[in-house]
């Protein structure tokens, strides 16, 4: 059996919290080890399906792509991130557990691109660059896996190619925020394709993509299966189409201090689609 449906970005985002958060390996090391969740809005949305609650989703981030542009929410108005230690939600910044994770514990990495190959891209403004940066060489060494859920939205021909360009020292000019990316080429990447597998055992394959009208961004899939799981799936997608898109959270310009063309500038200095 065949069906076809489409699938917003806040749709996509539910979709995969749901799939990454019912994970056995995911679920053992929430409840006998760490899970550290890192911030992004996907993983916003695993982070509900994990605690079972909502909460301001659109604080859960640090880099972002938002109103057209690349942009850093200040340490402010950021919701802190989780880290679950058997079963319990720690007080704790993610980088005080580095030297305590072991494999079976699992970090949750968010990602701003994937391509065709199964690469990873993910887009760094700080200088010492992120999360990346803390953990990635550390949880290699270690053999601590990292899952980098990712909807196809951020589908490019290349993270490889993309990875070679930029960077906040070579960028001569900009609208936004400038940044460099990361090539992770050996991580477990989860989209959309994943999740329903994962989920209901049958295969997804983009068909589509785009859209408007509220639409932007989307991706069309045909699923294909056994009538039983075909009809299982389609019934968790009709209980989740109607997600709203997060709310738009943003630093003012004046205060930031990122290496950006906006930077400093007052809010009547700023073009309209910022405001």
């Amino acid at each position: 059996m065949q069906a076809l449906f489409t699938l917003t970005p806040a749709e996509a985002k539910r979709l995969i919290g749901k799939a990454v958060a019912a994970l056995p390996e995911v679920l053992e090391a929430k409840k006998k080890g760490y899970l550290v969740v890192s911030r992004g809005t996907t993983n916003a949305f695993i982070l509900e399906e994990l605690l079972g609650e909502k909460f301001e989703k659109e604080r859960y981030v640090a880099g972002q792509v938002i109103k057209g542009v690349l942009c850093v929410l200040a340490q402010n108005l950021r919701a802190k991130p989780v880290i679950f230690y058997r079963g319990e939600v720690l007080n704790e910044e993610p980088g005080t557990v580095i030297d305590k994770l072991a494999p079976g514990d699992i970090l949750l990495k968010g990602a701003n691109a994937i391509d065709p190959y199964g690469n990873v891209g993910v887009v760094m403004a700080g200088e010492t660059g992120g999360t990346m940066g803390q953990f990635y060489m550390a949880l290699k060494a270690k053999g601590v896996q990292t899952i980098y859920p990712v909807g196809l939205e951020k589908l490019i021909p290349s993270v490889t190619e993309a990875a070679r360009l930029g960077g906040t020292m070579k960028l001569d000019k900009s609208i936004g925020a400038v940044a460099g990316m990361a090539c992770v080429s050996d991580g477990r990447v989860f989209t959309e394709i994943e999740a329903i597998e994962s989920l209901f055992g049958i295969e997804a394959t983009p068909f589509a993509s785009g859209g408007w009208g509220g639409a932007e961004g989307s991706v069309t899939f045909i699923v294909e299966g056994e009538d039983v799981a075909v009809g299982d799936c389609l019934q968790l997608i009709n209980s989740l189409k109607g997600e709203p898109p997060l709310k738009a959270v943003k630093s003012p310009c004046e205060s930031c201090h990122l290496k950006c063309s906006f930077a400093g500038k007052k809010e009547d200095e700023l073009p309209a689609y910022l405001l």
